[in-house]
């Protein structure tokens, strides 16, 4: 282990052999933590190379057991974020694809910091479980179609243990530990057909475009040695995805959504991007266009409504009583209204000062399985290159009950800026396929 942090500090390249028994050692117990953490941190500092993250990727899926699915099933599909502000997409996405006729088992995680989790969310609504069987799993599968579950323990459990390490110890940037916890999770859930929705902006993991692209490009690159077909998407995240902040008020939003038969909001149409590449990607539509109106539809007709509703009821989400709650929400919360100072039009919405705040509130954690409030949040009422008037509502706030009003309203107001002329980002950059 020794030479190995010793060659890797000097940047060579680790060999398969090398990694396999680093990785077999550190999940036995027998390499110690701070002999990993010395190798995590020349690696921050060194990089991996694309062998090398193939490598890290294989022994990490070595590590545990592997899904696999009927044929039947088959394509599997599956997507992943690399993580945004209101980026509530699995929720709609995954009922979109299995109202389309698709089997669709998502891994899916709890946030940490100032990034929301999947889990998080679905877990404001009374009664919802999300650790579930492989038995209990592949029920739902092929009854509903779709299941959104916390990982299970016997998937890669060295990625686990990586991960817990790299969090504690400043190493999660370096895009090739990236890649190869993101692929080796998707690898062991048994999808056939993968898409990554790589952010960028002030609210996502990658600052620039371009950050995000290279990463993308070394993710599909990557991927390619493996069964799996993997797409990339490179979208936005300068602003909040959406208009709510906040774990049960993003459920509320989809809900919201579901119910209309909404195709034209901002998370609608970003599901309907992100589903019609995967769709294309398995072969399952000629273009990505095509892929596009399959899922359009699935919202128009109500089917994902149906969908969403199916299962949040198989895994007893108690739906009616999430909606009592949230009618009672001006009870569990403090509301600041939030209102423009000035006229003009919304330049720019700051996603980090968003999420910042509620996670301030209590909407997110700071430690692994500290306790979140899922009341708290924000809804936005006008978002970049909207017109606003003095006195006009920018947003509303749900506050801690003791939170100091003039604070939390200065808070969220510095989030906006407030500008002559402006326009709306651009959702969906590009595609990279594999």
């Amino acid at each position: 282990m020794l030479r190995c942090i010793e060659k890797k500090q000097r940047g060579k390249e680790l060999t398969a052999q090398e990694i396999d028994r680093i990785i077999a050692g550190f999940t036995a117990g027998d390499v110690p933590d701070y002999q990993m953490a010395a190798l995590l941190m020349a690696i921050y500092y060194q990089g991996l190379s694309d062998g090398e993250t193939t490598a890290l990727t294989k022994a990490l899926l070595a590590s545990g057991d592997r899904w696999d699915f009927p044929d039947e099933f088959h394509p599997v599909l599956d997507k992943h974020s690399t993580g945004g502000v209101g980026d509530k997409t699995s929720l709609l996405m995954v009922p979109m694809l299995a109202a389309a006729g698709y089997r669709v088992p998502k891994m899916s995680g709890r946030g940490l910091a100032h990034t929301g989790g999947t889990i998080d969310k679905l877990e404001s609504i009374p009664g919802f479980c999300a650790e579930l069987t492989r038995a209990e799993a592949l029920r739902q599968l092929s009854e509903v179609g779709c299941v959104i579950m916390s990982q299970s323990e016997g998937l890669v459990p060295a990625e686990k243990k990586l991960y817990a390490l790299r969090d504690v110890t400043g190493t999660v940037p370096p895009p090739g530990l990236i890649i190869s916890s993101i692929l080796s999770k998707k690898l062991a859930s048994g999808a056939t057909h993968i898409i990554i929705d790589v952010k960028h902006g002030s609210g996502a993991f990658f600052a620039s475009e371009s950050e995000a692209r290279a990463f993308a490009e070394k993710l599909v690159s990557v991927s390619r040695n493996f069964r799996p077909k993997v797409a990339a998407a490179i979208t936005a995240m300068d602003q909040p995805l959406g208009n709510s902040v906040g774990n049960a008020l993003e459920v509320a939003e989809v809900i919201r959504i579901a119910d209309e038969r909404d195709t034209e909001s901002e998370v609608s149409r970003l599901c309907i991007g992100l589903g019609g590449a995967l769709l294309k990607l398995a072969g399952e539509a000629e273009s990505r266009e095509q892929g596009e109106g399959i899922l359009a539809q699935t919202i128009a007709n109500g089917k994902a409504r149906d969908k969403l509703y199916a299962f949040i009821r198989a895994q007893k989400g108690d739906i009616e009583a999430f909606v009592r709650a949230m009618d009672d929400l001006e009870r569990k919360t403090r509301v600041v209204k939030v209102t423009a100072q000035s006229a003009g039009q919304i330049a720019r919405l700051d996603a980090l000062s968003i999420a910042q705040f509620s996670h301030r509130q209590g909407a997110g954690r700071t430690r692994q399985g500290e306790p979140i409030n899922p009341w708290v949040g924000v809804v936005l009422h006008k978002k970049t290159g909207d017109t606003v008037a003095p006195g006009d509502l920018l947003a509303e706030a749900y506050a801690r009950p003791d939170c100091d009003e003039n604070a939390v309203e200065k808070e969220v107001r510095g989030a906006f800026t407030i500008r002559k002329q402006a326009t709306a980002p651009k959702l969906l950059n590009t595609i990279i396929h594999g």
